[in-house]
């Protein structure tokens, strides 16, 4: 009968076999200063995709998402959040 050890989040996190993979990396982020992320996953010879940017704050692109990719004015914006809608 195959097994193996389940590891929780912080034994995966810190695993000898992530670590190698260079999995986490720490990124400087402007309202939370140094914070640690999971890197992409997909490793190619020739390239090295990784983590451009830190993970936005709650809110942080809401008017640019409704306003250029839906459509919607200021008001309409200001309103949903008025409701509670979105922030």
């Amino acid at each position: 009968m195959p097994y193996a050890a389940v590891n929780d989040v912080h034994d995966t996190l810190n695993h000898e076999h992530t670590r190698a993979r260079n999995m986490v990396v720490e990124l400087e982020h402007g309202d939370c200063g140094t914070i640690k992320v999971v890197n992409t996953p997909v490793k190619y010879s020739d390239s090295r995709p990784g983590v451009r940017t830190p993970p936005p704050t709650l809110g942080q692109h809401t008017d640019e998402v409704l306003g250029t990719l839906l459509g919607l004015d200021s008001e309409a914006i200001s309103a949903l959040k008025d409701t509670g809608a979105v922030r």
